[in-house]
């Protein structure tokens, strides 16, 4: 009798499954982990090449070239 008292003490845990919206939940929020890591290291190699390119990978502040198109058109013909 003393093998069906230690089976009593034993208590018998049953995983239930997740609650409803747990497992969407978990999904975004891996998701979520994954895509801010893809665009922090995106940002520390940008922030790398611009660091290394110096002034002259900033085309921003340069003036574009000149361009041969004259917008007079034909205005010397009259």
């Amino acid at each position: 009798m003393e093998s069906d008292s230690s089976n009593t003490q034993k208590k018998k845990t049953t995983s239930l499954p997740p609650r409803r919206g747990q497992v969407k939940a978990h999904i975004f929020e891996s998701l979520a982990n994954t895509f801010a890591s893809v665009v922090s290291k995106v940002g520390e190699v940008v922030a790398k090449i611009k660091g290394e390119g110096g002034s002259e990978g900033n085309s921003s502040s340069s003036t574009p070239p000149r361009s041969s198109y004259n917008s007079d058109g034909n205005s010397d013909i009259s």
